[in-house]
């Protein structure tokens, strides 16, 4: 392309070109659209690392969305109104019936699951899954959210219990504090935080990972304050949704995430999962009318 864009006009030529793309190219352009105040602090070596491209396939891409390069295309997205930018999109989402609102909720949330396929690293989601398949039952394993991530904490506190894993999930922001504090290498801290700023999330993470504990983020921002702490950061990246709230399609992905590593983990533990998980559901069939 041979036309300079500039700003907004950048993310919206990142979203059309993303499609005729290659696999390693289009997850380029669809982080640079997804993820543009983000990608406005980080270096080109940072976006290479994360998406596991080279510097090269960056800069390539940074031409074909009319930049000379990477630094000029950074400079050019952090001169956005943000804030405009919402607004526009909110008066752009005006449907007209309930049906549809149902179906773009429905589309924003696949989109987001279909992102984050090609925007997780696999290699870290490996190595928690490893990480949890090692635990030492003896041990703690601690779930840490505030807000909207706690109820994504409570519900893989809820499955891990299905089959026969006992985990602690803390609301109230000392007894996070506490528990990091007496916790010990071999326990496992999980802390979920959509910005990754959560700063009762980023400080028992800092207190669990300096007693020795390992430490395991879910955020949606690279490089962002909880990922610092964590010995193992799950990055899912994915775009927000202006009407559903800014962590919407955030959560659906990590939720899916949570799934993936209790289904891991009860695939890994076999016969003893499959005997937990009977027991468990039987325990609670008197509950039913």
């Amino acid at each position: 392309m041979q036309q300079t864009l500039k700003g907004r006009e950048i993310l919206l030529y990142a979203k059309t070109l993303a499609p005729t793309l290659g696999k390693k190219e289009r997850s380029i352009a669809q982080f640079i659209e997804n993820n543009p105040d983000v990608i406005s602090s980080m270096r080109i070596n940072d976006v290479s690392t994360f998406l596991k491209v080279s510097v090269a396939s960056i800069t390539k891409v940074s031409k074909k969305l009319g930049c000379h390069g990477f630094h000029e295309l950074k400079n050019s997205i952090s001169q956005i109104n943000y804030l405009e930018d919402e607004q526009l999109q909110q008066e752009f989402y005006d449907p007209e019936s309930h049906q549809e609102v149902l179906e773009r909720t429905v589309m924003n949330s696949i989109l987001a699951l279909q992102e984050s396929l090609t925007l997780i690293n696999s290699t870290v989601f490996n190595q928690v899954a490893q990480l949890l398949i090692n635990f030492d039952e003896k041990k703690k394993l601690v779930l840490v959210g505030c807000g909207g991530s706690s109820a994504l904490c409570y519900d893989f506190h809820h499955k891990l219990l299905k089959i026969g894993i006992f985990s602690n999930v803390y609301y109230d922001s000392h007894m996070q504090q506490m528990s990091a504090s007496l916790m010990q290498p071999g326990d496992i801290a999980i802390g979920i935080s959509h910005s990754g700023k959560t700063s009762d999330v980023f400080h028992m993470l800092k207190t669990a990972r300096a007693n020795g504990a390992s430490t395991v983020s879910i955020t949606n921002y690279l490089n962002s304050p909880v990922t610092v702490v964590s010995d193992h950061a799950i990055v899912s990246s994915v775009k927000n949704n202006p009407i559903t709230g800014e962590n919407a399609s955030t959560r659906i992905v990590h939720l899916n995430i949570l799934d993936a590593l209790f289904t891991i983990l009860a695939n890994e533990r076999g016969q003893k999962s499959q005997t937990n998980l009977h027991k468990t559901r039987d325990s609670v069939l008197a509950k039913r009318v």
